[in-house]
């Protein structure tokens, strides 16, 4: 918690009035008394009764000796719109929900805490104030809309109580300025403050005419929220339980059926489950669930207050997927329990071509000459030079806070002339921000005319700025924004000054993904990982536009760790995830270029399949790097620990026993029980301890006893165990060489696939005088020469090392002119040399398999992770590796285990080869930046969690024996959506979406951003279920892009104008054809 100074308490605690509106004017108006013919709202009357109070107030100011700001009115009238908002905010307050979450954070909520509207907390405490983060704080978005409409002209609000305000809070609600003036003479102060009441006395209100204020319907609108927020309070605190009952009761009845039917088949004991599963869910989802009286959910279903529904009913009625399994129950209560993320100022920066029907391209190009003409003078010719010439883009700001200049932008003269030419040449749009949507509109069509002028039919989705996003596979996304700002220094679109802010607007609207902090280098574009990440980013983006610029890469993970609990978010996510495999598609080498972005569902169902192969593959040699390396010590301590359980660890490994027959073991006493366990010659023979003396007193040899055959047992599963780990991590390597290589450029790949390959490993020698001569393999290293013709007839030599253990793959130029051959016979006595010996994998390939191939193919992207190349360099690395060649030279050199077990040294060898075992090393020596880095992704591309806590277990695992294996697994944990395959295509149309609010908006709004053609499905939806309880909605038909559709609208200046499904508001250009239904 950041502490903030007491002298700070007096402006944290007041209302700021320095920035509020001046009094309104004195208004000459009739007597206002209310006759007794005339209908007085309970929200009029409570205003006016308000208004009382506050004049009575300040009249009495002159004879007070208080401070005026710390004047306060008590029985504030509950009815006026402050009394509805400050009953709300303790509402809110005092919800359980609130409270978990102080409790949570060690917070008391006083009276004295301050909430600012940016999402600080300020806690009052011994030395000051104290800052807490609000924004995680699930009930945040509607916290934020209150405290936001109480603050008024100011940034924040204090809590105090709901009867009880300071006249600084009553005035800058209600956007008035105080008339305290201390250089005043007290009649003086008395004129003052009699002539700003007689400003509006007369009136009876403070409303002002000229500033914006919260509606009734507003006001119901937040208290229904509220309603909505507490249910899910609810609904989260009694579904943890209901899912792990409902889990151990499916277990339960598991092994109830195992003992009444021993002989259960598989198929049966399946079918036994599902019927179990079935039973218990039910029963969970039949449980009653109390709902808020004020809530949308108690009013949309006529609920009478105190009548519960189930939890089922519940879920249902707020477009929830009805969980099948106790896991998708308790994800349900994870997702309603985290924050949503909130859309900043200006949303994505796309204005008028972010609504929710995309701007027409016709309007589009209207625009662009709207530009042309407005810059016709201009000498740059360039419409993001000319607004930001009069401003200072600090480059400190243009980093963090790039939006701050958009507002600066906005607010300027000539921003505003462009937005009323353009209001004037396409139309007048309804939204709160006219002007600003046509100048974010401007702003992108000037720096993506490429789009604007390309044919309707053919899609742009994949283009910023007339550059394809996919001609970067395999780069990251540092290497992307430099290569793209370099590109539109040099086409003028902007200049070394402005290209970071062209950037941020592009990228925003269009390529969001490219705006996210924080992404590791390694994460490059076309990978499988990407796929994941941009996957992620759409999901966030479609509820909340812009959000994802504020978020790091961590935290869209983590993030996308929660499933989609909504039919709408579901579809969001396969829409997103099939726009990410087209791009997984053609960067792998496995679609072709489309102009429309259109592929068959056949070609489409290919590259699913092939996408889900390649991280099931991946995700099989990742859980392989993380696998404990079979441990003989460890497993024959337990055996004897387990047949005699008397004994401690410590006694079954001191080293106290003797032997009564010299030699009997090959190793010099004294010796552990662990050592006869292992090392007795005859593992069949019983172990006779009359031929043993013990030293230690504790260890009675005539209690202690081993089973027959239980040694010889142990060994033959050692054995088994470590073949099987050794066929699974050779196979891991082979995967990840395949991997490195296909996350290589395009560039590179083409290289190694066309080019004509040889394979080899470095090798050191060093020679003495004698003429002996000692050969050093890093065995983890594999060099692969490519002799390469280029389409124009240009030879070229490339090298690159592939090493397994860095994890990397990289040009080694400096190798390009040694041969990879055999190594000589002889060696030159007292020299030390470096050669390239061939690497020659067992099994049969092509004859042609390392010849040049010609680049003239339908594709000029390599397939390179399933190309036979590929595979023929992935098996060359497990040769090289020789696990097993090192294992048997092992085993005849040290026979007695547990000295210098052969085992042992196999397992340090394997460590050494894990990728990530280093990061587990500079952990466990405390280098917790560089472990950090380095456990950021594993060897294939999925994300790990905890490496804090990883870091933990490898530092406890010096002392306690955990192995890398087991820090890998236990301590940082792969994220498991990360991991996931193609998901399945969902159709959007006619998924009976009728009556859904949540996910409406965002799902048409992911449907077609960012591609004008309409490419992706429009999302359908019942218009008149959904517009049922809005007052000033008519339903009636329009033409909507192309095709003539049900819609709902409302008149303003006598136009009509579409309403958006979510927020019930207008939006956009006029509809030129709405018919209204009769």
């Amino acid at each position: 918690m950041t502490i903030i100074a007491n002298s700070r308490l007096h402006e944290l605690s007041m209302p700021a009035l320095i920035n509020a509106d001046p009094s309104p004017a004195p208004l000459t108006l009739v007597d206002t008394e209310v006759s007794k013919y005339d209908v007085e709202s309970p929200q009029d009357k409570g205003e006016r009764g308000l208004a009382k109070l506050y004049a009575q107030v300040l009249k009495q100011l002159p004879e007070s000796d208080e401070k005026p700001e710390l004047l306060t009115v008590q029985d504030i009238p509950p009815t006026s719109s402050f009394g509805q908002l400050r009953t709300l905010l303790h509402k809110i307050l005092d919800s359980a929900q609130m409270k978990s979450w102080a409790a949570e954070k060690g917070i008391n909520l006083s009276a004295r805490n301050v909430i600012d509207i940016s999402g600080t907390l300020y806690v009052p405490g011994s030395f000051g104030f104290g800052t807490v983060d609000l924004r995680d704080f699930p009930g945040w978005p509607l916290l934020k809309d209150v405290a936001t409409a109480l603050a008024g002209s100011g940034t924040s609000v204090r809590f105090d109580t709901a009867t009880t305000a300071r006249v600084s809070d009553i005035a800058q609600f209600y956007r008035h300025s105080l008339p305290f003036d201390p250089s005043l003479s007290p009649s003086e102060q008395d004129a003052s403050i009699t002539d700003y009441i007689a400003g509006w006395e007369r009136k009876g209100t403070l409303i002002s005419d000229t500033a914006s204020h919260p509606s009734q319907a507003d006001l119901e609108r937040h208290a229904s929220k509220l309603g909505d927020q507490n249910n899910r309070g609810a609904v989260v605190a009694v579904i943890p339980k209901l899912a792990a009952d409902a889990a151990s009761s499916i277990a339960q009845d598991l092994a109830a059926a195992a003992r009444e039917t021993p002989t259960l088949t598989e198929d049966e004991y399946l079918e036994v489950s599902k019927q179990a599963t079935r039973q218990r869910m039910q029963e969970a989802l039949d449980t009653p669930v109390e709902i808020d009286p004020t809530s949308s959910y108690a009013r949309d279903h006529d609920l009478k207050p105190g009548v519960p529904v189930t939890l089922r009913e519940y879920l249902v009625g707020n477009g929830l997927l009805v969980p099948k399994a106790p896991s998708e129950l308790a994800a349900i209560a994870q997702s309603l329990a985290s924050p949503p993320p909130l859309s900043p100022e200006h949303g994505n920066m796309g204005g008028a071509l972010s609504w929710p029907t995309l701007l027409s391209n016709k309007d589009q190009r209207t625009l662009s000459r709207v530009i042309d003409d407005a810059l016709k003078n201009e000498p740059e010719d360039n419409l993001l030079e000319h607004l930001t010439r009069d401003l200072n883009l600090d480059e400190k700001t243009l980093k963090d806070d790039p939006g701050r200049i958009i507002d600066d932008i906005l607010k300027s003269s000539n921003a505003q002339a462009i937005g009323r030419a353009a209001e004037q040449a396409i139309g007048e749009i309804a939204s709160p921000e006219p002007i600003n949507d046509w100048v974010l509109a401007a702003l992108y069509v000037s720096l993506d005319k490429q789009s604007v002028f390309t044919d309707p039919s053919f899609s742009t989705r994949t283009h910023v700025a007339g550059v394809e996003l996919n001609s970067f596979a395999g780069q990251s996304v540092s290497y992307m924004r430099a290569a793209l700002a370099d590109y539109l220094i040099q086409t003028g679109k902007a200049t070394p000054k402005t290209v970071d802010l062209a950037l941020f607007i592009l990228f925003s609207r269009k390529a969001p993904e490219l705006l996210v902090k924080d992404i590791p280098e390694t994460l490059v574009k076309g990978s499988h990982a990407w796929v994941t990440f941009t996957t992620a980013v759409a999901r966030i983006e479609a509820h909340s536009p812009g959000s994802t610029r504020l978020m790091t890469y961590a935290q869209i993970m983590e993030r996308y760790e929660l499933a989609p609990i909504t039919l709408a978010d579901q579809m969001i996510e396969a829409l997103a995830q099939t726009d990410g495999l087209k791009d997984w598609g053609r960067g792998n080498g496995l679609l072709g270029r489309n102009a429309e972005d259109k592929y068959p569902d056949t070609k489409m169902n290919e590259i699913r399949f092939a996408f889900s192969k390649q991280v099931s593959e991946l995700s099989k040699a990742s859980d392989t790097f993380a696998m404990e390396v079979p441990n003989l010590h460890k497993w024959a301590l337990a055996e004897i620990k387990q047949q005699n359980p008397h004994l401690s660890e410590e006694q079954i490994k001191e080293k106290s026993i003797d032997t009564k027959e010299a030699g009997f073991l090959e190793f010099p006493g004294p010796y552990s029980l662990l050592d006869i366990f292992l090392n007795t010659r005859d593992h069949l023979k019983d172990i006779d301890f009359n031929d043993y003396t013990s030293r230690n007193e504790s260890i009675d040899l005539a209690t202690i006893a081993f089973k027959p055959f239980s040694r010889a047992e142990l060994k033959s599963r050692f054995e088994n165990s470590l073949e099987l780990y050794f066929n699974r991590f050779e196979a891991a390597a082979q995967t990840q060489t395949k991997y490195l290589i296909s996350t290589l450029p395009i560039e590179d790949r083409q290289i190694i696939e066309h080019g004509k390959i040889s394979v080899g490993k470095e090798v050191t020698t060093d020679t003495n005088n004698s003429g002996v001569t000692d050969k050093t393999t890093a065995s983890g290293s594999l060099i692969v020469r490519s002799e390469f013709t280029d389409r124009n007839g240009n030879e070229s030599t490339h090298t690159y090392e592939i090493n397994m253990t860095s994890n990397t793959i990289k040009k080694r130029d400096d190798l390009n002119d040694e041969d990879i051959t055999a190594l000589p016979d002889e060696f030159r006595a007292g020299t030390r040399s470096t050669y390239l010996e061939s690497v020659v994998p067992e099994g049969e390939y092509p004859e042609n398999i390392l010849q040049a191939s010609s680049l003239n193919t339908v594709n000029d992207t390599p397939n390179s992770y399933f190309s036979e190349k590929t595979g023929y360099i992935a098996d060359a690395m497990t040769k090289n590796l020789g696990i097993r060649d090192f294992a048997n030279e092992l085993r005849g050199t040290t026979t007695f285990d547990t000295e210098t077990p052969f085992w042992a040294k196999a397992e340090k060898f394997v460590r050494g080869l894990i990728p990530g075992y280093n990061a587990i090393n500079n952990f466990i020596d405390g280098k917790w930046r560089e472990g950090l880095t380095d456990l950021s992704f594993d060897a294939l591309g999925f994300l790990l969690s905890g490496a804090g806590g990883a870091a933990k277990v490898a530092s406890a695992g010096v002392q306690a024996g955990t192995t890398t294996g087991q820090v890998l697994a236990q301590g940082a944990k792969k994220l498991a959506r990360g991991a996931i395959g193609a998901l399945n295509p969902i159709d959007p149309v006619g998924l009976g979406l009728a009556g859904v609010q949540t996910g409406l908006e965002a799902l048409d709004r992911h449907s077609r951003a960012g591609d004008k053609n309409g490419s992706r499905p429009v999302v359908k939806y019942d218009v008149v279920k959904t517009f049922r309880d809005v007052d000033s909605a008519t339903i009636g038909k329009a033409n909507v892009q192309g095709e003539v559709e049900d819609v709902a609208a409302t008149q303003k200046n006598g136009k009509w104008y579409a309403l958006n499904p979510v927020t019930k508001q207008p939006y956009g250009l006029p509809l030129k054809d709405f018919v209204p239904s009769t």
